[in-house]
C-alpha cells in the first residue's frame, strides 16, 4: 500500500505531460494516429514519446488498434482543450500548483503562517495570478471555474429556491457563469456579479458586473446573495469576515446561498481536497458543524441545505441557505 501511494505521483505527472503535449487534440475514440504521426504533430522525440503513449495505454487513457492509438471512452473529453477534465488537469497538475506541495510539510510548522503555495512562490495565490507573466495559468484557472460553474448550473438552478426573488448578487462570481444561468431560467431577476475586475461597472448579456472586494464591503439591497466556492478559499477568521460583510449587506428578508462541498467524515475525497485547499490558500473544506460555527460568528444561521446531486471528483455539493 505504501509503495503504491509513494509512486502514484508518476501517473499524475505522466498524464499532465500527455495533455501538455497536445496529443489528445489529434485523437478521438474513432480517429487514431500512429506514434510517428503523433510525434511529428507534437514535435517530440518519437522513441521517448512512444514510452509515454504505452503508459497511457496501461492507464486506460489510450487504446491501441493495430499501429494506431485512440482515446478511450473514459478519456474522450481530453480531445477538447476546454473540457472540464482537460482544464482540471492543466490547473491542478500545473507546476504552479504541483510544486507547492514540496513546501507543504514546512507550512505545517507552528512558526509558519503561510500556505505551501506562498512559501514556494513567495506570493499568495491570487497575488501570484495577478502578475502579467502568470496570465496563462490565471486564464486556465478562470476557465476551469467558469466551466465547473456552467456544468453545475443546471443542478444549482434545480434546487436553489428563487421563487419571489427579484434581484441576486453573485459574490466573487468571476466570469458570471452562475448569474447567466439564473438569468436564462428567470429572465425577470436582476443579476449582478461582484468580483475584482479592472473596471468599475459594465453590462454584458443582461448581467451587471461590478468591481468590489468582499473583505471591504458588499452592496446592499438584494433579495438573494450567493457565493460559490468562495468560503473554502479562506481560514475561519477570513471566512467569518466575509460572512459579516454579507450580514451587513442583507436586509431582514434577504437570503444567502453558499454553494460548497460539505466534508463528510472519513471521506478520502473531501479530506484530500481539504488538504489541497490548505496547501494552496490555507483554505478549508468544512463539515456542517464548521459551517454552522462560522455562520453563527457572523450573526447568521443555517436555515436549510439542499444536496444538488452533483459530484466533482466524487464529493457532493450543497446549497447552504443562511439568513440573519
Amino acid at each position: 500500500m505504501l509503495s503504491e501511494m509513494t509512486t502514484a505521483y508518476r501517473q499524475s505527472n505522466a498524464l499532465f505531460a500527455f495533455v501538455e503535449s497536445q496529443a489528445p487534440l489529434y485523437l478521438t475514440i474513432q480517429d487514431g494516429k500512429t506514434v510517428e504521426q503523433l510525434a511529428q504533430l507534437c514535435h517530440v522525440s518519437q522513441d521517448r514519446f512512444h514510452r509515454l503513449l504505452n503508459y497511457m495505454q496501461t492507464l486506460n487513457v489510450l487504446t491501441k488498434k493495430e499501429d494506431k492509438f485512440y482515446l478511450t471512452e473514459q478519456s474522450a473529453a481530453l480531445n477538447d482543450p476546454n473540457s472540464l477534465e482537460t482544464l482540471h488537469i492543466k490547473f491542478e497538475l500545473s507546476p504552479s500548483c504541483w510544486n507547492c506541495w514540496s513546501q507543504y510539510s514546512a507550512s505545517l510548522s507552528e512558526m509558519s503562517s503561510k500556505s505551501a503555495f506562498e512559501l514556494h512562490h513567495n506570493e499568495k495565490l491570487f497575488d501570484y495570478y495577478s502578475q502579467k507573466n502568470n496570465q496563462d495559468i490565471k486564464t486556465t484557472f478562470d476557465n476551469f471555474m467558469a466551466k465547473l460553474t456552467h456544468i453545475m448550473g443546471d443542478y444549482i438552478i434545480q434546487y436553489m429556491p428563487l421563487k419571489g426573488v427579484s434581484s441576486v448578487m453573485d459574490i466573487g462570481g468571476g466570469l458570471g457563469s452562475l448569474a447567466k444561468n439564473i438569468k436564462a431560467h428567470y429572465p425577470h431577476i436582476q443579476c449582478h456579479v461582484m468580483d475584482q475586475y479592472d473596471f468599475t461597472r459594465k453590462e454584458s448579456e443582461e448581467i451587471t458586473f461590478m468591481n468590489g472586494n468582499f473583505f471591504s464591503a458588499i452592496p446592499s439591497g438584494y433579495d438573494a446573495y450567493c457565493m460559490k466556492h468562495i468560503l473554502h478559499n479562506w481560514p475561519d477568521n477570513k471566512a467569518i469576515e466575509i460572512l459579516k460583510n454579507c450580514h451587513e449587506a442583507m436586509n431582514d428578508n434577504s437570503v444567502l446561498y453558499v454553494i460548497e462541498m460539505i466534508k463528510e467524515p472519513h471521506d478520502p475525497v473531501s479530506e484530500s481536497f481539504d488538504l489541497f485547499m490548505d496547501a494552496l490558500l490555507l483554505g478549508i473544506e468544512r463539515n456542517l458543524a464548521e459551517f454552522e460555527f462560522i455562520a453563527k460568528q457572523a450573526g447568521l444561521a443555517i436555515t436549510n441545505k439542499y444536496n444538488i446531486n452533483y459530484t466533482f471528483t466524487g464529493s457532493n455539493h450543497y446549497i447552504i441557505e443562511m439568513r440573519k
